[in-house]
């Protein structure tokens, strides 16, 4: 999190200070100022142009009268003083010398004056030093005379001091050393790849100040103002080029030199753990900046080189100094091109092809600018972590290495080897069964991955999601964490209290998994916006009503929309039906109408968005709506002669007919209710995963421990509950309004860090709620099927035990009588 906002405060500086404002110079240009003048001076048309004009036939013809220029715009060419072309040319030359000069006057770095500033801070670094001596001194005389172990090593201490002090005092040497030997590279690069004649292929290698005292003029042709338009504009994108790119090499020799001005202080800061990272920081920063100008001159020569041999894009330079390529006219006396570009009045950026070049350059020129400096920064955010892991495994390895010497043993090799080998395997097998993680000595040697495990936090696929919704150890465990006082034990409380701690101390040394546990369940604001924000991002898309009963009842979509295209037609066209329906539903003939007519338009489109049209056009409510569409499949189903006819329209059979209108009927009218039917699943969840999920909670809801609660005390109500709760959810996570799909977040926030902490989406936390909804629906069927059946055969019972016995019982009194009669 904090190297997060880190990043964003150093970016945002750098926008601030030098993008920012220099786009803001592109931006803020004055209006043109060529009417302020009553008659504007005439130049001759150069004769160049005049040529192209009688070649291209066009008309347009080169004139030095103003009357005769105002009496048609369009068709005569002006040229007269313009301001804004005068201040834009200069301005690209000042800016050319800016970085002429940068890069041909090298910085002075042992100047007296930053060793005046070095030797204060140095002076300084040796008072801290020395008292740091003398209170290590007082702890070591303290613990002599009180029998007290302060853990002070006399001669590492001493040590350590004694090189302190040789640094602080060649600080300086080894600094500016440093900035020195960058600079060597960086003339190498520079000489070696011709980096140095940069600017003069493009400037031909002028640089004196006498080009300044230019003097601008312009074509006041209407069809000529897009060209001087466009043409100010990217020259001022080159100029703010050239001005940031001297600006970042001076801006690093200033930076550098603050760096020299702090090093004496770098030993103390290494010194003490509180103010280690600073001093880390320090040095990343400073190798940043100093291998940043080798890198900066490496990619400059390189383009340089790129420049002269010519940059490797497809271009048609052919075209130049003729009428075919007199496309964007040339409008203004600065002449501009890319790289060895030989420029005059018909080969000046005039059609695609050198335009793109020139622009190309430019992309290029950016790229050299920040993709150094891009690329360090990386290199020092990650080169850290990776020596620190390597530093880890390699202390783990010579710790494991110190085992006790070999004990004489009398057992046999081969026995002794067989009971080692299943000695080993046996801890193997117990310490990955389970690491204690009780006491806070036991906490802190845990790895996080360990600490994550213990808590059942861990999971890998969805399946493990299902395990631990189900488990209500793991539920437990990471509702502990939020509120260690939940706790019903002082251990217990103590217990999370110290795992708490310990994952907030982790994050400070940049842990990564650490860092994603505490953002995922100790959320800030920003971070749970931030996190909320990535699973709604990534929902899957819904499946339009067409396409789901095409899956359903295994026919194509465009057989399945044809079906319903008829139908909707056949409805639209007959009368009674459309009357019919008004009566049963108390809904004006033309509203039905309308209803209908949108929803042959927008079959296509997933049910939400189908009803949302529908109450967006007709202004009904979605009740009415619902009864509509609900009478109009309850009639077509009942009407024989209706499906036949369609089956034959369509070329399908009428019991296809029949089934495409049972799947469409709920699916269509109650959309809110069948959420899960639209949501697609995703290619980052296969199939198995989605059934074994599936198939676990069919599971779970037939066998498993009910969760009692005030309103849930059978299993059917805790199935009917859950169908209830998730598609709500579903419904509010794929709504439009941002606070509802809040809300849907809110319903899952007991499962949200599972997912969060294991780098699941939107994707697959939909997918995890649709199986599970899908299985309590399939279970609700079965509870319902076997309640019928129950209530059937009791019914049943009921009858044989009533009826039959009397029957039998009268006929074998009547046969006992006449016995006694004979």
């Amino acid at each position: 999190m904090k190297k997060n906002l880190l990043k964003f405060f150093i970016y945002g500086f750098f926008f601030i200070v030098f993008v920012f404002p220099l786009f803001f110079i592109v931006f803020s240009q004055e209006t043109n100022n060529q009417q302020n003048q009553t008659v504007p001076r005439a130049y001759a048309c150069p004769p160049e142009l005049e040529e192209i004009y009688k070649q291209k036939n066009t008309g347009e013809k080169c004139t030095t009268s103003y009357e005769e220029f105002k009496s048609n715009p369009n068709l005569y060419h002006y040229w007269t003083d313009d301001e804004k072309v005068t201040i834009e040319g200069r301005a690209k030359e000042r800016a050319r010398q800016f970085i002429f000069w940068v890069m041909n006057h090298p910085s002075i770095d042992n100047h007296p004056v930053l060793i005046k500033v070095w030797s204060t801070a140095r002076n300084i670094s040796y008072f801290f030093v020395i008292l740091i001596a003398a209170l290590l001194g007082l702890g070591i005389i303290i613990g002599q005379r009180t029998n007290f172990d302060t853990g002070i090593k006399i001669w590492p201490s001493v040590v350590k001091i004694f090189t302190s002090i040789l640094y602080i005092s060649f600080s300086a040497t080894i600094v500016i050393l440093l900035i020195q030997l960058s600079d060597i590279f960086m003339k190498f690069f520079t000489e070696n790849l011709g980096g140095k004649d940069l600017f003069n292929i493009y400037f031909q290698g002028v640089s004196q100040e006498s080009n300044y005292n230019f003097y601008g003029i312009r074509d006041l042709n209407i069809g000529a103002q897009e060209a001087v338009k466009n043409q100010l504009f990217v020259l001022k994108l080159t100029e703010i080029t050239y001005y940031v790119l001297g600006g970042v090499l001076i801006l690093r020799k200033i930076i550098l030199w603050f760096l020299l001005f702090v090093s004496p202080f770098l030993p103390i800061l290494l010194s003490f753990t509180m103010t280690k990272n600073i001093g880390i920081v320090w040095i990343g920063v400073f190798f940043q900046w100093l291998f940043y100008g080798p890198l900066l001159s490496l990619f400059l020569g390189g383009l340089a080189t790129i420049w002269k041999g010519g940059i490797p894009f497809v271009f048609d330079f052919s075209r130049g100094e003729s009428a075919i390529g007199y496309v964007y006219p040339t409008a203004t006396n600065i002449l501009w091109g890319g790289p060895a570009q030989k420029l005059t009045i018909l080969n000046n950026v005039n059609y695609i092809d050198p335009y793109a070049e020139y622009l190309i350059t430019l992309i290029m020129l950016w790229a050299v600018i920040f993709f150094p400096w891009w690329l360090l920064r990386t290199f020092r955010d990650y080169c850290c972590d990776g020596i620190s892991a390597i530093k880890n495994i390699l202390l783990s390895n010579l710790s494991s290495n110190k085992t006790p010497p070999p004990q004489p043993s009398f057992i046999p090799s081969d026995l002794k080897q067989t009971i080692t080998d299943t000695m080993k395997l046996q801890r193997e097998i117990n310490t990955s069964i389970k690491t204690k993680i009780e006491t806070i000595e036991e906490i802190k040697k845990a790895k996080t991955e360990e600490i994550v495990s213990h808590l059942n936090l861990k999971a890998s696929s969805l399946t493990d999601v299902a395990r631990f919704e189900t488990n209500k150890e793991a539920i437990k465990n990471i509702n502990y964490l939020k509120n260690p006082t939940q706790a019903r034990t002082a251990t217990e409380r103590q217990k999370f209290m110290n795992i708490k701690v310990e994952i907030a101390n982790r994050v400070t040394k940049s842990d990564l998994l650490a860092g994603k546990i505490y953002s995922s369940i100790f959320p800030s604001p920003f971070q749970q916006i931030k996190n909320r924000t990535s699973i709604i991002s990534t929902l899957p898309k819904t499946s339009s009503a067409t396409q789901i009963v095409s899956f359903k009842v295994k026919l194509p979509t465009t057989k399945v929309k044809n079906v319903t295209s008829s139908l909707v037609n056949y409805i639209s066209s007959t009368p009674t039906i459309i009357s019919t329906i008004s009566q049963k539903t108390n809904i004006g003939q033309e509203k039905i109408q309308q209803v209908f007519n949108l929803l042959n338009e927008n079959i296509d489109q997933p049910p939400q968005k189908i009803i949302s049209k529908i109450i967006e056009e007709t202004k009904l409510e979605k009740q009415q709506i619902s009864s509509i569409i609900k009478e109009y499949f309850s009639i077509v189903k009942s009407d024989e002669k209706t499906l036949e006819k369609i089956a034959s329209e369509t070329n399908t059979k009428p019991e296809e007919v029949k089934t495409v209108l049972e799947e469409q009927a709920p699916l269509i009218s109650e959309p809110e209710k069948n959420i899960e039917q639209t949501i697609i699943i995703p290619q980052t969840v296969s199939i198995d995963e989605y059934e074994q999920v599936k198939k676990m909670w069919i599971n779970q809801y037939e066998k498993g421990e009910i969760p009692t609660t005030e309103n849930i005390k059978t299993r059917e109500q805790w199935v009917e509950n859950d169908i209830l709760v998730i598609t709500n959810t579903l419904n509010k996570l794929y709504s439009e309004n941002e606070e509802i799909k809040q809300q849907g977040l809110d319903e899952v926030n007991y499962i949200l860090p599972i997912f969060m902490i294991n780098n699941f989406n939107g994707e697959q936390l939909v997918t995890y709620l649709k199986a599970k909804l899908e299985a309590a629906k399939t279970v609700k069927l079965l509870l319902d099927k076997e309640k019928e059946i129950t209530e059937k055969l009791k019914s049943q019972a009921e009858k044989v035990e009533v009826f039959i016995p009397k029957k039998e019982e009268a006929a074998k009194e009547m046969r006992f009588e006449e016995e006694i009669k004979n």
